[in-house]
């Protein structure tokens, strides 16, 4: 039987680093930024109108540099995301694999839906580790994480007209800030494992 496993996350929590290993374990597809070039590809969208697009709400005072209408702004992120449910759904019907971000977890109602979270010091450390102490002060990595967090919530409220993170609408919420992304692993596959 097929499993389709969907990932939200906070920004330095580990998620995607969570989503690979789990893809690994199970031996199953995964995907996250690599859905930007099967789309462009599969639907004919330049890549970089994907990545403007990408996790993002339509931001109406600086969207674009060029001068474009905020309703033709929010139909072409609206049709930007019909592209990325379109292939995810497709990629959900070939069979098991892992998805990260993109609302995957409303796009694919039927799959395992993780959240995964961490406390605000373990993802400042884990995106300093990530880019380097020198280059990411610590308050520049906490604005980056609240930035980011931002933006995903937004995005999820935009398409899905959800709170993002609300553990309601998953099946299981793991932390990663004590037991890292290799305990994370280890509860998220017992959960796979178990789900009927």
């Amino acid at each position: 039987m097929s499993k389709v496993i969907t990932i939200s996350r906070q920004y330095g929590s580990g998620g995607r680093e969570l989503g690979e290993k789990l893809a690994a374990k199970l031996g199953i597809p995964f995907y996250d930024k690599e859905l930007i070039n099967m789309i462009a590809r599969k639907e004919n969208i330049e890549v970089s109108l994907l990545e403007a697009c990408d996790e993002s709400e339509p931001d109406l005072d600086s969207y674009t540099a060029r001068d474009i209408a905020p309703d033709y702004q929010i139909d072409m992120a609206k049709k930007v995301f019909e592209a990325y449910s379109r292939v995810i759904r497709e990629l959900a019907e070939k069979g098991s694999c892992v998805l990260v971000g993109r609302c995957a977890e409303m796009i694919v109602p039927e799959s395992v839906k993780v959240f995964v979270y961490a406390g605000l010091d373990a993802r400042i450390s884990r995106i300093r580790r990530i880019h380097s102490a020198e280059e990411m002060s610590e308050s520049r990595a906490e604005k980056e994480i609240r930035r980011m967090d931002r933006r995903r919530r937004n995005y999820h409220k935009f398409y899905c007209n959800k709170e993002w993170g609300q553990m309601e609408d998953y099946d299981i919420c793991v932390n990663t800030t004590d037991i890292g992304v290799d305990g994370a692993l280890e509860a998220v596959a017992a959960y796979v494992e178990q789900k009927k």
